[in-house]
């Protein structure tokens, strides 16, 4: 399985520092973490600079949402994790 589920892929940057950006390829959907039917891709942001709910640690991760889902999921660069979130 890609990295990301083929959404993000990891790049680095000018500063040595690892960061998300949108995968050219990346496919419109992805399996639910739960129960592995697949979800539309609505959106994809990268270079946002957050804190992963994972692993704390500060990056340039990138967030996706989805169709019909009030989840997000955040791609952190240091645990190279897909943090699913709950949604509202």
């Amino acid at each position: 399985m890609d990295l990301f589920h083929g959404l993000f892929q990891l790049i680095t940057g000018a500063d040595g520092a690892m960061r998300v950006t949108r995968h050219v390829d990346g496919p419109s959907a992805v399996p639910d973490p739960a129960t592995g039917r697949p979800l539309r891709v609505a959106t994809v942001e990268t270079e946002t600079r957050a804190i992963c709910p994972q692993c704390e640690a500060p990056g340039d991760g990138g967030y996706v949402s989805f169709e019909a889902d009030l989840r997000l999921a955040y791609a952190c660069p240091s645990c190279r994790t897909l943090v699913w979130l709950a949604g509202a």
